[in-house]
């Protein structure tokens, strides 16, 4: 979608079909499930929760908040979070995630203004885009919403939505605070090409004021640098702002114990953005996490649509790259060992607490193993080359039980 005046420019469904011959497929393949399919948002709610307590007053993007150690009761309920966290600022609770910071925002804001600010961004309601099989999604009157309906709505549980809805209230973010009205047909022509109809943007109404977005767009680009949920995200030469998503299913009348959605949503380049996109994959296989399933194919669709759309790389991006380039390329004697792996801040990852989880980014396989068997913890590696991407993010407490895995991608 285009940000500034929400065209849709492309619409895309996985598996497809022949339109040429429709008929051999079954009514599951014809679905245009971007905006048929509702499902429960996840961690991507949290974008707006944040955005509407800017935007009330109630928080400051310096606010911090007590995280528990990653399990917190409320109205009898236990919420937990993926990873152990202590005190979380504002853009650390949407770096890392944090569904008990989010329940906490969610907390000080209130049901009344949660739900008024969540329906001003186009939840719970049909966005009338011009094509048929809309689904309005679920967003229940404040007045029906109890006990624990608060917290959960907070970080995208008990609620849900169409990818056209959540990317339509993302470029609300990116283009300064308006919602847009969606539109994929731009006009209609006779046979002869004269133009009978001609459409063009329609604001709705504006949901938070330039600075509130402007906020809430640099705390999202936090999610994607390093550290961050969703850094398969990034895209080469441009500044990236975005979410991930990672939603239990609904199964009976309870919740699935191994079906996920995951989903990544973002905008790019960060300062004039011109993309806002959109990945949801619904039950993953080989991870069921948004960072991992979802960004990545974000990336691709960003850094080829860049191109085809001529948008030149960010100086700011080009020059820091630079200098990264000017710190590697320094002589090494042929046939040195491999350095001791360094942390972000530079020191020698075997000094870094013991239990919680080094930054890896940029070190070799073999650096990494190195690492994780001084540890005695397992890891599952993926891809080859240097590693991009890691779970749990670097810092986090981890234990002999925890999941922990690390994405390579090969050296440019």
């Amino acid at each position: 979608m285009e940000p500034d005046t929400g065209k849709v420019l492309a619409m895309a469904n996985y598996p497809t079909f022949n339109p040429n011959s429709y008929a051999q497929y079954g009514q599951a393949a014809l679905r245009n499930r971007a905006i048929s399919d509702m499902f429960e948002p996840g961690s991507t709610f949290k974008i707006f929760l944040v955005a509407s307590a800017l935007e009330a007053g109630v928080i400051r993007p310096g606010d911090s908040f007590n995280c528990e150690n990653g399990s917190y009761n409320m109205y009898g309920r236990t919420i937990h979070d993926t990873h152990r966290y202590g005190a979380l600022t504002v853009p650390q609770i949407l770096k890392y995630s944090s569904n008990i910071g989010a329940a906490k925002i969610g907390s000080r804001l209130g049901s009344e203004r949660l739900y008024a600010a969540l329906a001003g961004f186009g939840f719970g309601e049909k966005s009338s885009i011009d094509l048929p099989g809309e689904a309005p999604g679920m967003l229940r009157p404040q007045a029906k919403w109890y006990g624990i309906d608060l917290a959960t709505i907070s970080f995208g549980q008990g609620v849900t939505a169409t990818a056209l809805q959540i990317t339509s209230a993302i470029s609300a973010v990116a283009n300064g605070g308006t919602l847009m009205k969606p539109y994929l047909v731009d006009r209609i022509v006779d046979d002869n090409g004269v133009v009978m109809q001609q459409f063009g943007p329609q604001a709705k109404r504006r949901v938070v004021s330039q600075q509130t977005a402007k906020a809430v767009a640099r705390m999202l680009e936090g999610v994607v640098a390093e550290g961050g949920t969703g850094t398969g995200a990034a895209v080469e030469g441009y500044r990236v702002a975005g979410k991930t998503g990672t939603a239990q299913k609904v199964e009976g009348r309870g919740y699935s114990a191994s079906k996920r959605t995951a989903s990544f949503v973002g905008f790019v380049p960060l300062e004039k953005p011109r993309l806002a996109i959109m990945v949801v994959v619904d039950e993953p296989t080989t991870s069921s996490y948004g960072g991992v399933v979802a960004a990545p194919a974000f990336s691709a669709i960003a850094q080829q649509t860049l191109c085809y759309l001529n948008v030149p790389p960010e100086k700011s991006v080009a020059r820091k790259k630079d200098k990264e380039k000017e710190k590697v390329a320094q002589p090494q004697q042929k046939n040195a060992p491999e350095p001791e792996p360094q942390t972000a801040e530079g020191g020698s990852v075997v000094g870094v607490e013991a239990g919680s989880m080094p930054n890896f980014r940029g070190m070799s396989m073999r650096q990494v193993l190195r690492v994780m068997e001084k540890r005695g913890l397992n890891v599952k590696l993926q891809g080859s080359g240097r590693a991009v991407e890691q779970n749990p993010a670097p810092g986090s407490r981890i234990t002999t039980q925890d999941q922990v895995w690390v994405r390579f991608v090969p050296s440019a």
